[in-house]
């Protein structure tokens, strides 16, 4: 028989280490809500005190979420995400000023947000030693981003728009708006037809129904 202090240790049950992450992930976030879990492997989170997570999130593994900073005297970026959103792996976040997630969200695999790029005003200097152009952020409750989307600065996603898989939305989407391409356009309406009071792909607030 084998000393017990000579045995091989066995892998503690998957239940076991989901309970005992989601503990250590408490401690290390500015909020980490009750149910929700953040699967291994991790590619990378920064600054995680500036990163705020709701209630029964999941993320699926390779995620990436990162707050920045936009200079060198700048604080951390912000990042909200709201309960029950879903995200699919490969997953990247990066936020220099403010990034906001509604609840109920859903985000298919290799989605990437951005509320910054690198400056490119500066002649004979590279892109990334130029400062950010920041711009934040908001999706809407309800969402649904496709496969492959990116929402890059100064966007609004509004309440109930579906994002195309491989859309590259450089402006804000109305409320209910289906966007697609790139950049992405407005191609139709969940249900067939705008919220009501939503703003238009031309600016116009629709009529009350």
């Amino acid at each position: 028989m084998i000393p017990c202090a000579m045995r091989p240790l066995r892998p503690l049950p998957g239940a076991v280490c989901r309970r005992a992450r989601r503990r250590w992930l408490r401690t290390r976030f500015a909020r980490f809500g009750r149910g929700s879990y953040l699967s291994w492997p991790t590619d990378l989170v920064t600054e995680p005190k500036h990163i705020e997570i709701g209630e029964a999130v999941f993320f699926r593994p390779h995620s990436r979420l990162e707050a920045v900073r936009a200079n060198a005297d700048a604080a951390p970026g912000r990042v909200v995400i709201g309960d029950r959103t879903h995200v699919e792996g490969y997953f990247s976040l990066s936020a220099a000023e403010s990034v906001e997630i509604g609840h109920d969200v859903l985000i298919g695999a290799n989605v990437a947000i951005r509320d910054h790029d690198h400056g490119t005003s500066m002649a004979g200097v590279h892109p990334l030693l130029q400062p950010l152009i920041v711009s934040p952020v908001k999706i809407g409750d309800y969402c649904w981003l496709g496969q492959n989307a990116v929402i890059l600065k100064g966007v609004t996603v509004g309440s109930r728009a579906i994002v195309g898989a491989n859309a590259v939305v450089t402006r804000s989407v109305p409320a209910g708006a289906i966007v697609g391409g790139v950049p992405a356009r407005q191609i139709g309406w969940v249900d067939g037809f705008p919220e009501p009071g939503s703003a238009t792909t031309s600016g116009h607030a629709t009529p009350e129904r």
